[in-house]
C-alpha cells in the first residue's frame, strides 16, 4: 500500500502521462478495490493467525490523559498496524479455533467494497448522486422482485431491520390522519390507531414502533394464538370491537416462519381477513425466502408490505434490509379503499412516500446490487436453496433421534403445482426441538435444565451445526437450528447423528435413574435430598451426621470437604448450593450402567472419614481451649500476690528474693492440663553438666569435629 508521499508522486505521474493504460482508466475503482482488498486480507490474516506468542496477546497498558483526547497524525500503514493489534487484543477467545473474522469470498468482498464506493460517491453533486442511487435501486428492486416472486411493490433499502416497518407505519398515519404532519401525536388523540400483533411475537417490535412514532402502548392490541400462529377469528373480533369503539384499525403484523419456532398464521387467510376489514397487513419471517429456493414461476401480492433480510439469507454481511410496500389508495366516502399501486408516479403517492421517508435514500442498495452482480441471481438462489436443504437434513436427523420437534418440516421440496402462498404458510425455515416426555404439552421444569445442558453440550461438541438455546412461554427451553440466520449449512449429517445419540443416552439414563436416586437418598439416614436450582444432573444431597442438624457453617464446611474428598475419586461430584443457600454434594449426569446405590455408599463412607477427621480437630480445639482457660486462671491467681504489685527493683529485689531458675507452665495436649516446667529445667541442667565430662572423655576426643557440633 502506498504511503502519503508515494501516493502524491504516483498521482502526479499519472496526470503527466497522456497515453494511460486500460488498468489506469479504471481508477479510482481499481485502486480502491486493491486497497480495500488489501486491508480486508490483512485483517483476516491477523484474526486467523494461530501462532501468536502468548506475550503478544497480553493487552498493553494504555496511558489515559486527564484532558481531551487528541490523536497524533499517523500514516495509513501505522493505522492498520494499530487496528491489527486491536483485533488481537480485544478478542476474548484468542485461543479459540474459530477466527474472529469469517473468511470472505468474492460476493462478500463485493459487498465490503461497495460500502467504500458509496462513500466515494457522496462527493458527487447531489442531483447526480440521487439519479445514480435511484437507478441502482430500481435495478435491484426488479431483480429482488423477480427472485422472491413479488409483484406490484416499491422497495425501501435500510440498515436497521425495523426502520422500514417504522416508515411504513408513519406512511399509514399520514394516510389515515391528514393532520398528523402538523399536529403530531395530537392528531390521533381522539381516535386512537390500533396495531395488532400476536402474543407469541416479540414484544420489542411493537414497543419500538410506539417509541419511534410517539404512540402510546394502548395502541397495541395483542391477538391470541391458535395452532401454529395468530388466531384469525380473534383478530377479526378485535378489529370489530375497535371499530365500534371509534378507534382506527391501522396495521396487522403477520409472520411467516417466524422465530423461534418457525410458526405463523396462514398468509392467505390472514390477508383475506385484513382485506375485509381494510387493515394494512405487514408480513415478515424467514419463510418469505422460500420462493427463491423453490424455483417456481408463480408470483404473489397478498400483503401490503413485507420485510426481507437478504444479508441473513445469503450469508453476506453488510447487505441492507429491504421493505417492499404499496401506497394505499385515497380514502373514499365509505372509508379507505384498500388497494395498491405499482410504484407510484402520481403526485399524491410521491408526497405520501416522501412524508414517511420512503423515498430513495442515497446508495443504500449498492451493496446488494454489487453482491448480485458478483454472484449472479443463480448463485444467491443456490445459497438459499442450500440453507433450506440443510434444515431438512437436520430435521430428518433429529426426528430419527426421537426428539420432540416443534416446527414444521422445512420447505423447499414442495410439489411444483402447490400454490406459492400455501407453500410459504406451511413451510418452516428452521428446526425447533427439545428433549421432553411423551404426552405432555409443556415439559416439567426439570426438563428445562436437561435441554439447557443438551444445548450447551451440542454447542461445544457438535461443531458441524450451530444450535441456539431459546426459552419460550408455551414449551419452556427449546433448541433451534436456523441456517437462514447466518449459521453455516450442515455438512455431515452422520456426525451430527452420532453426537446426538451419545448425549441422548446420557439424558435418558439420568432421567431413568433419578427416581431411584431420590428413593435411596430418602432411605439413607445421614443423607438429605436437596433441590439445586439450575442443575441438570441426578440431584444434590447433604451429608448430615447425627447431632449436626443445627451446626450451620460447620456443616457447610463438612460438605465442602466431603466434595474435595469425592473428587479425588470421581470428577462427577461437585459442590453446589441448594435453594436454601447451604452447601451440598451435586451428582452430575450418569450413564445407564451407573450403580446409584454404590455411589451413595461411597458418599456415606467418605462422609464418615471426613467426620472423624473433623471430630479429631474439634477435640483438639477443646483441649487447647481448656488449657488456655486454665492458664488464664493461673495468671489471674498470681496477679493477686503482693510481690507482683510492689514496685521494687534492682538490689532490693535481689536481697529480698535471690534469683532462681524461672518457673513456667506447659500444656499437656493429652490431658488438657497445665504442668510446671521445673522438671524440664532440671533435665536441661543435668544435660549441661554432663556435656563437659563427655567432651574430655577419650572416646569423645577421637570422634570427628562434625560430630561435636551437637
Amino acid at each position: 500500500m502506498l504511503d502519503a508521499p508515494a501516493a502524491k508522486t504516483e498521482i502526479t505521474k499519472m496526470d503527466s502521462e497522456k497515453d494511460s493504460s486500460p488498468e489506469q482508466d479504471r481508477q479510482p475503482f481499481g485502486g480502491l478495490e486493491f486497497q480495500v482488498s488489501e486491508v480486508v486480507g490483512r485483517l483476516e490474516a491477523v484474526a486467523n493467525a494461530q501462532d501468536t506468542p502468548e506475550e503478544e496477546r497480553r493487552p498493553e497498558t494504555r496511558k489515559i490523559s486527564a484532558g481531551f483526547f487528541e490523536p497524533a497524525e499517523m500514516s495509513m500503514d501505522d493505522i492498520l498496524k494499530d487496528l491489527e493489534e486491536l483485533v488481537k487484543k480485544t478478542d476474548p477467545n484468542c485461543d479459540a479455533l474459530e477466527p474472529t473474522l469469517l473468511p470472505t469470498d468474492a460476493v462478500t468482498r463485493a459487498a465490503i467494497l461497495s460500502h467504500s464506493i458509496s462513500v466515494l460517491f457522496s462527493k458527487l453533486e447531489r442531483s447526480h448522486s440521487s439519479r445514480l442511487g435511484a437507478h441502482i435501486a430500481s435495478e435491484t428492486t426488479r431483480w429482488m422482485s423477480h427472485m422472491f416472486r413479488l409483484t406490484e411493490y416499491s422497495a425501501f433499502y435500510h440498515q436497521e431491520q425495523l426502520e422500514g416497518l417504522v416508515r411504513v407505519t408513519r406512511m399509514l398515519l399520514h394516510h389515515r390522519y391528514p393532520r398528523y404532519l402538523e399536529d403530531g401525536a395530537l392528531a390521533f388523540s381522539s381516535r386512537l390507531p390500533c396495531i395488532y400483533s400476536c402474543v407469541a411475537s416479540p414484544l420489542g417490535v411493537v414497543q419500538h414502533l410506539c417509541r419511534q412514532l410517539g404512540l402510546p402502548l394502548a395502541c397495541v392490541r395483542p391477538v391470541p394464538v391458535a395452532g401454529r400462529g395468530m388466531d384469525i377469528e380473534a383478530l377479526e373480533r378485535l378489529i370489530e370491537e375497535d371499530i365500534q369503539s371509534e378507534r382506527i384499525p391501522l396495521l396487522t403484523l403477520g409472520e411467516a416462519g417466524a422465530a423461534p419456532l418457525g410458526c405463523g398464521a396462514h398468509a392467505g387467510r390472514l390477508a383475506a381477513a385484513c382485506a375485509r376489514r381494510k387493515v394494512h397487513l405487514h408480513l415478515s419471517g424467514h419463510a418469505l425466502a422460500l420462493p427463491a429456493a423453490g424455483g417456481r414461476d408463480q408470483t404473489y401480492s397478498i400483503a401490503d408490505s413485507l420485510t426481507l433480510t437478504p444479508g441473513l439469507w445469503f450469508g453476506v454481511p453488510g447487505l441492507p434490509t429491504v421493505t417492499f410496500y404499496k401506497i394505499p389508495e385515497p380514502i373514499t366516502a365509505n372509508g379507505p379503499a384498500r388497494g395498491s399501486s405499482t410504484g407510484g408516479s402520481s403526485a399524491r403517492e410521491v408526497a405520501l412516500a416522501a412524508a414517511a421517508g420512503l423515498g430513495s435514500r442515497g446508495l443504500n442498495a449498492l451493496p446488494l446490487w454489487a453482491s448480485a452482480r458478483a454472484a449472479g441471481g443463480g448463485g444467491l438462489t443456490r445459497r438459499v436453496s442450500r440453507a433450506f436443504r440443510s434444515a431438512r437434513h437436520a430435521y430428518d436427523v433429529i426426528a430419527a433421534a426421537q426428539l420432540r420437534i416443534l416446527s414444521a418440516r422445512p420447505g423447499g421440496d414442495e410439489p411444483p403445482n402447490m400454490d406459492i402462498v400455501d407453500a410459504i404458510s406451511g413451510a418452516s425455515a428452521c428446526v425447533a426441538f427439545q428433549f421432553a416426555p411423551a404426552g405432555v404439552a409443556r415439559p416439567p421444569p426439570y426438563y428445562d435444565k436437561l435441554n439447557s445442558w443438551l444445548g450447551q453440550v451440542l454447542q461445544r461438541e457438535a461443531d458441524m451445526i450451530t444450535i441456539d438455546v431459546c426459552e419460550t412461554e408455551a414449551y419452556g427451553v427449546v433448541l433451534r437450528y436456523c441456517p437462514l440466520e447466518g449459521a453455516p449449512p450442515l455438512q455431515d449429517a452422520g456426525a451430527l447423528a452420532e453426537v446426538l445419540d451419545a448425549q441422548l443416552q446420557v439424558l435418558r439414563a439420568t432421567v431413568a435413574l433419578r427416581d431411584e436416586f431420590q428413593q435411596h437418598v430418602t432411605n439413607t439416614p445421614c443423607l438429605k435430598l436437596v433441590h439445586v436450582p439450575g442443575w441438570a444432573g441426578l440431584g444434590g444431597v447433604r451429608y448430615i451426621p447425627p447431632g449436626w442438624e443445627e451446626s450451620g457453617e460447620e456443616l457447610d464446611a463438612l460438605n465442602r470437604q466431603l466434595v474435595d474428598t469425592l473428587r479425588a475419586t470421581d470428577n462427577a461430584f461437585s459442590c453446589g448450593d441448594g435453594d436454601d443457600g447451604r452447601a451440598c454434594v451435586r451428582f452430575g449426569m450418569v450413564t445407564e450402567d451407573t450403580d446409584v446405590e454404590q455411589l451413595l455408599e461411597l458418599v456415606v463412607s467418605a462422609g464418615k472419614e471426613v467426620e472423624e477427621s473433623s471430630r479429631v480437630l474439634t477435640d483438639m480445639t477443646e483441649v487447647l481451649k481448656k488449657g488456655i482457660e486454665e492458664a488464664e486462671a493461673s495468671l489471674r491467681s498470681r496477679d493477686e500476690g503482693l510481690l507482683w504489685r510492689v514496685p521494687v527493683v534492682g538490689r532490693v529485689v535481689s536481697w529480698w528474693a535471690p534469683p532462681a531458675p524461672p518457673a513456667g507452665r506447659r500444656l499437656l495436649l493429652t490431658h488438657g492440663t497445665l504442668q510446671p516446667t521445673t522438671d524440664v529445667y532440671r533435665c536441661v541442667q543435668k544435660k549441661d553438666q554432663e556435656e563437659p565430662a563427655r567432651a574430655h572423655s577419650p572416646t569423645r576426643q577421637s570422634e570427628p569435629e562434625t560430630e561435636t557440633a551437637d
